[in-house]
């Protein structure tokens, strides 16, 4: 049983920082949103998920540094002075409208996220 509870633990646990971000794009354009962290954690690992990624094996890892996006209009760049990391998406499409994470991976302990909210419209 206590093994029970320890996973259901593990796989609701997660760091959620600041107010969730809503990020509007148009159809077709390219959409840029940018994801601050704290100091600290200039050297971690970014990812950006799509849905219920702070529970565990329900990642959708659209970009992480260091690796080929999971789809190539999705792309990272972390800018470790600032502590900002940037994903931009291209080409951007209806279907990409919904709830997303930024994400800092921390290896062996809670990841920290941060709520975006991305809205497509139409046209301008």
């Amino acid at each position: 049983m206590l093994d029970v509870l320890l996973l259901f633990s593990s796989i609701c646990t997660a760091v959620v920082v600041g107010a969730s971000q809503t990020i509007t794009g148009y159809r077709g354009e390219r959409v840029e949103i940018r994801c601050s962290y704290e100091s600290g954690y200039e050297s971690y690992s970014k990812y950006f998920c799509k849905g219920e990624c702070p529970i565990i094996g329900f990642r959708n890892i659209m970009v992480k540094s260091g690796s080929p996006a999971k789809d190539e209009r999705f792309s990272l760049t972390d800018d470790t002075t600032a502590r900002v990391f940037t994903v931009t998406i291209t080409d951007l499409r209806i279907e990409d409208e919904g709830q997303y994470w930024c994400v800092v991976d921390r290896a062996y302990t809670t990841d920290v996220y941060s709520e975006i909210v991305l809205l497509v419209k139409m046209g301008k």
